[in-house]
């Protein structure tokens, strides 16, 4: 079993050549299918012909698949998309001057389809310009990763989710204990900001009242609710995997529970771990995918 098990197949366009190729999410994996050869096209590339687009950004993705950055800038909720331009991701690549003002380029994030906030990323220019200082390479280094970043953004809402989940899993498995306790704090904000949207969902609760940790050991963690009324606080301590299982598959509430693991993932059908309450036990129910839901996650519904 696997924890992409219940994504569906996710398509996005990439200007290519003279014109735009498919990119393919499917079972955990980029594909390209208008590049059935792309091993070769990688040879022809090394021995000096051009690098097509569509390969290039399937290194890219392969190179960030356990890269944090990408859960400290990607969506927390689908309300909370993240809109990235490919103009904008070009102009930083040749050091054009960017769109926005103050001599930085950033990337919009809309949140409710309402209100937008801006997270600005210096550009690189700027960048260019600090790397003739001490610590050019470095400094380089950073900018191509902040820039490969802004280009796997600008692949769509419903790729950010899945490379989302990858990077994720990749940081859920038992091999990374040691390396988790070392990035405690990057992984409880990413936990945080994704399960406070679902625990508002849930229950109503102000997200800033919602604090959660990585939870080590067997078992799915814990909920708890305490005070009244405004006072009220939520606190739970869940697993890195919830966010690749769960959460990266529009799982995080169906029909008012409140999922805390999937027992057996799928789609269109899975079953998962739930709770009605915050006191309550958890109980095993099977959901299933209903429709296509914003940011191409699958709408779920409780059917057992």
């Amino acid at each position: 079993m696997n924890w992409y098990d219940s994504l569906p197949t996710a398509d996005t366009q990439v200007p290519c050549g003279s014109g735009s190729h498919t990119v393919r999410w499917e079972a955990g994996q980029l594909t390209l299918p208008s590049h059935p050869d792309a091993e070769a096209e990688l040879v022809l590339a090394a021995l000096g012909g051009d690098k097509p687009a569509c390969v290039a950004i399937a290194e890219t993705w392969a190179r960030h698949t356990a890269d944090l950055g990408v859960l400290a800038t990607g969506p927390r909720c689908v309300a909370d998309w993240v809109s990235v331009s490919r103009e904008e991701t070009e102009q930083q690549r040749t050091g054009l001057p960017p769109v926005l003002s103050s001599g930085v380029s950033g990337i919009s994030v809309a949140r409710s389809g309402a209100v937008s906030r801006r997270v600005t990323r210096p550009g690189l220019g700027s960048g260019l310009a600090s790397a003739l200082g001490s610590g050019m390479a470095e400094t380089l280094r950073r900018e191509q990763q902040r820039l490969e970043l802004l280009e796997l953004l600008a692949l769509g809402a419903a790729l950010q989710f899945r490379l989302s989940g990858a990077v994720c899993a990749a940081w859920a498995g038992p091999d990374r204990a040691d390396e988790r306790a070392g990035h405690r704090p990057e992984l409880a904000a990413a936990l945080t900001g994704r399960f406070a949207p679902a625990a508002e969902e849930w229950l109503g609760i102000d997200p800033d009242a919602v604090t959660v940790t990585p939870h080590e050991g067997p078992g799915w963690g814990s909920v708890e609710l305490t005070g009244q009324a405004e006072g009220r606080r939520l606190r739970a301590a869940l697993p890195v995997g919830w966010l690749a299982g769960v959460w990266a598959c529009g799982l995080a509430v169906v029909d008012g529970h409140l999922v805390v693991a999937v027992e057996e993932p799928g789609h269109p059908r899975a079953k998962v771990l739930a709770l009605s309450a915050p006191a309550s036990a958890p109980v095993s129910i099977e959901v299933d995918a209903t429709a296509p839901g914003p940011a191409g996650l699958p709408m779920w519904e409780v059917t057992h």
